[in-house]
């Protein structure tokens, strides 16, 4: 298979060129800073931003300009309509100009910092894992990984709310919990995709979303997130902990893997107190040097490539990440501040300043992934909202 070395410090992203109104209405908790205050933003790329951003545009572009992307009520940049200006302004930046670039950013995008009252935020990582498994059922392959069930009803509640399920005697029933598959509740449906050697395996690509199954023949399969149960999520770490089994500080992807392969005969059982279940599906038009595609739609790109949470942050907008990324070999956290994307969405990811950061895929971005929970800072970047095109060169003058 043809391995990436994943790098968190090599990117790509893309930006546009627009003016917004310096403040938002009805959202007295956003308040809008200068660039002055990211901390990193005149060592940017940029125009690996603008690659990234464009890239943005074009799955705007895609949909109809009405398409609700996430966000507080009142919030702009909420809908596709609000981007277009900006996106068409990104089309004729030119790329090899980076001062301009990075102008373009500053007139069209203002950045916003949600609430003074919140000093700190979680930031953490997730990635695409790489999985021993097989089509066929085997002594040594024998936990099945599902594809979504034709009985799954997604419908809409009277309060708005989205609510998953199946019809059975006339009645609209919870879709079946984890403890229910495992016991076999979708046998015999042919929903079987392929086979993984221990269920704990499953658990964590189910966290991750996203996965790529390495066969026998060391040929790849590309599995994507093709939907849910919609049971209440409940993190693993904060089972654990509740139980007395582990201690808070020393939570990761790899204490909490490590815990549950060494207790085979309690793993079963404390998986399945998180009901919530994710199916997938294969993918078959994906090259291997990409990331696997996020909720809005995108492939996701290492370090760039952000979930969060949709009721307050919009998909596709752009974010100033401020953070410490762990230092291999060493106790030591470095400083890491870039623009990241909006481009996916977590089970466990609730609220404006919480954030999960696609490392990629790998052993090096499992290495990342496993070990990040950090404190930051995160800023909301939005198309200004009324535009005052200034005329900036197209070049700009080469010093003799």
């Amino acid at each position: 298979m043809k391995r990436i070395v994943f790098s968190l410090f090599i990117f790509f992203s893309v930006c546009l060129i627009g003016c917004v109104r310096e403040t938002q209405e009805n959202l007295p908790e956003f308040y809008p800073v200068s660039y002055q205050s990211l901390q990193g933003w005149n060592q940017e790329n940029y125009a690996q931003l603008l690659t990234l951003f464009r890239q943005n545009c074009q799955q705007f572009n895609q949909l109809p300009a009405t398409t609700y992307l996430g966000g507080q009520k009142g919030l702009y940049g909420s809908y596709i309509r609000d981007w277009i200006q900006i996106c068409n302004a990104a089309a004729g930046v030119d790329i090899h100009q980076s001062l301009y670039i990075k102008n373009f950013f500053e007139q069209w995008l203002q950045p916003y910092q949600y609430s003074y009252h919140v000093e700190t935020d979680k930031i953490t990582g997730y990635y695409e894992p790489e999985i021993e498994g097989s089509r066929n059922k085997s002594p040594l392959y024998q936990v099945p990984v599902y594809a979504r069930p034709h009985d799954l009803e997604v419908r809409k509640a009277i309060n708005g709310q989205i609510v998953y399920g199946r019809t059975a005697n006339n009645q609209f029933l919870p879709y079946y919990t984890r403890a229910e598959i495992d016991r076999g509740a979708l046998n015999n449906k042919n929903l079987e995709i392929v086979w993984l050697k221990n269920p704990a395996d499953l658990f964590f690509m189910q966290i991750q979303g996203s996965a790529r199954i390495i066969l026998p023949d060391n040929t790849i399969m590309r599995l994507a997130y093709a939907g849910k149960n919609g049971q209440p999520y409940k993190a693993l770490g904060k089972i654990l902990i509740e139980k007395g089994l582990m201690d808070p500080h020393d939570i990761n992807i790899y204490s909490l893997r490590t815990w549950l392969f060494n207790h085979p005969d309690q793993a079963l059982s404390l998986m399945e107190e998180n009901a919530n279940y994710v199916f997938f599906k294969p993918l078959n038009d994906q090259v291997l040097d990409e990331g696997p595609k996020g909720a809005f739609g995108t492939s996701l790109n290492a370090g760039r490539s952000v979930a969060v949470d949709r009721n307050w942050i919009p998909l596709g907008s752009p974010l100033w990440l401020e953070t410490t990324m762990p230092v291999p070999n060493s106790q030591v956290q470095k400083p890491w501040q870039h623009m990241v994307f909006a481009q996916d969405i977590g089970g466990d990811i609730h609220g404006m300043n919480r954030l999960d950061l696609f490392t990629g895929w790998g052993k090096i971005a499992e290495w990342y992934a496993g070990l990040m929970n950090e404190k930051g800072r995160v800023y909301l970047l939005l198309p200004r909202q009324s535009i005052q095109p200034q005329h900036l060169p197209v070049t700009l003058p080469i010093h003799q």
